[in-house]
């Protein structure tokens, strides 16, 4: 009698277990949408406005704390604004404030097939007017991933900078 109970109640456990590691994806899935998180990260950092874009889908949104960025060129310009100010600060003899990212607490969630959704804390360090690293800003992401043709896109991202 107690092993039928015992049966009974391991049988009750498996689909939780099972929708659980549904919505872990697989490992394949997972490591896709790792690589495409660094590339995102490096591509930004490394100031390539080629690969930034290459890892957003073509109708991809950025939301930065309400500033809206949208489409291909739209996201471009991100990278281009950070070069800009990257070549004004050396030619008044700044720094060039060039960012650095360090991702932490990362998790990884498959609401649906063909949908990832990442969730991550942020920090960014730049060297200040004396040449030292600082922390710049810090904050939340959340970025919703789509597979389109086998690939894995960032189809949405939103920033929350922490300001308290």
């Amino acid at each position: 009698m107690r092993l039928h109970h015992a049966a009974s109640i391991a049988l009750l456990l498996v689909p939780v277990l099972s929708t659980a590691q549904e919505n872990l994806g697989t490992y394949e899935d997972r490591i896709a949408v790792e690589d495409v998180m660094a590339r995102y990260v490096w591509a930004v950092d490394s100031l390539d406005p080629d690969g930034y874009v290459a890892v957003f889908t073509d109708d991809a949104t950025i939301d930065s704390n309400g500033s809206i960025s949208k489409g291909h060129a739209e996201i471009r310009k991100i990278v281009t604004g950070l070069m800009q100010r990257r070549d004004d600060n050396k030619a008044k003899g700044l720094p060039a404030s060039n960012l650095y990212h360090v991702i932490s607490s990362v998790r990884i969630t498959f609401p649906k097939p063909g949908e990832a959704l990442h969730q991550s804390y942020w920090q960014t360090v730049r060297r200040d007017k004396e040449g030292k690293m600082i922390a710049a800003a810090m904050g939340r992401s959340e970025d919703r991933l789509v597979k389109r043709n086998g690939k894995w896109l960032i189809q949405w991202r939103k920033l929350t900078v922490f300001t308290d």
